[in-house]
């Protein structure tokens, strides 16, 4: 089985949260490029219910695929400082709570996200969940949730299906904020294409508690063996199933790179290292581009940003906790 999936990761860090605890958005964006950034907030509590009726099964059947990255990364470096502790990091991942069910495994981390973009078009993407304190956070690239470069805006009406299979054992999640980086936010850099979703409670229990989360780590080398995952929606593939690649991904050009043919709505998707070692494995990257010849139908390899500190890593640290 084979997955692509496309998406930028613009850090964009927004707090949003019927919880608590989520800083507000600064006034004036940063102009550095790993800097994170935030979108208003989303679902409070009266919001919920009409996102969640939105999302008719009609609705989600008929979600066109993420709109593919245009740009390669030419973002300037970073000048922030990282703590030595920090420029290579990994942390793990966790069961659900309870343990191993016959219902918790990759499929039950992974998911299809749905979302109105900023042009009003109902879309769809790929993403996972992700082991924190805060046990709330969904991955994906930052195309999914931030139209990127000038002009552009949040998206809205962001839910995550767990387990995606025209409808998921585990219901329909929303997000009460969403988050990017300002090189994806600001230029539409693909170098900076990652996204997270802080997920609102659901029945009074944490995503993760529900479903399990990876774990995630940064600054691993190029040439690791990683199993890709995503829902391909785009022909020959229609959105309805978790697909996977797998292989030993290269360096081409600063981004890790893979063979395979997965379509467009495989974007966010995670990119696992040490899959089947453990219940969870680890974040390494995310569905972001793909190659196609000579149309879209047929790809070939797909590319994601590189996880450092300036990308993942201070995403993760900013979000941990909510």
């Amino acid at each position: 089985m084979s997955f692509v999936s496309r998406s930028r990761v613009a850090l964009a860090a927004t707090v949003f949260g019927i919880l608590g605890g989520i800083p507000p958005a600064s006034a004036e964006p940063s102009a550095d490029p790993a800097d994170n950034a935030n979108s208003p907030a989303l679902a409070v509590a009266r919001d919920e219910a009409r996102i969640l009726a939105y999302w008719t099964p009609e609705r989600m059947a008929s979600a066109l695929p993420a709109e593919v990255p245009m740009t390669s990364g030419k973002a300037p470096i970073s000048l922030k400082p990282i703590a030595p502790e920090n420029s290579q990091r990994q942390e793990e991942g966790v069961e659900p709570r309870g343990g191993v069910s016959t219902l918790a495994d990759v499929h039950s981390m992974s998911g299809r996200v749905f979302y109105t973009d900023d042009q009003g078009r109902n879309r769809s993407c790929s993403g996972s969940t992700v082991n924190s304190n805060g046990k709330r956070l969904v991955f994906t690239a930052g195309h999914c949730v931030h139209g990127g470069g000038s002009g552009r805006g949040w998206f809205s009406n962001w839910v995550f299906v767990p387990a995606y299979h025209q409808g998921s054992p585990h219901g329909t999640w929303t997000a009460s904020g969403l988050w990017s980086k300002n090189g994806w936010i600001n230029n539409a850099d693909r170098a900076f294409d990652v996204g997270a979703a802080v997920m609102n409670l659901r029945n009074g229990t944490r995503i993760v508690d529900a479903v399990g989360g990876q774990g995630i780590k940064w600054g691993a080398a190029y040439g690791a063996y990683i199993f890709q995952f995503g829902y391909p929606a785009d022909p020959p593939y229609n959105g309805s199933a978790l697909h996977n690649c797998e292989g030993t991904t290269w360096n081409e050009g600063g981004f890790p790179t893979i063979t395979c043919g997965m379509t467009g709505g495989a974007s966010g998707g995670p990119w696992l290292e040490s899959y089947g070692q453990n219940f969870w494995a680890y974040l390494y990257s995310v569905n972001s581009w793909m190659f196609w010849d000579p149309d879209p139908t047929r790809v070939y390899k797909w590319q994601g940003p590189y996880f450092s500190y300036d990308t993942a890593g201070s995403l993760y640290d900013s979000l941990k906790d909510l």
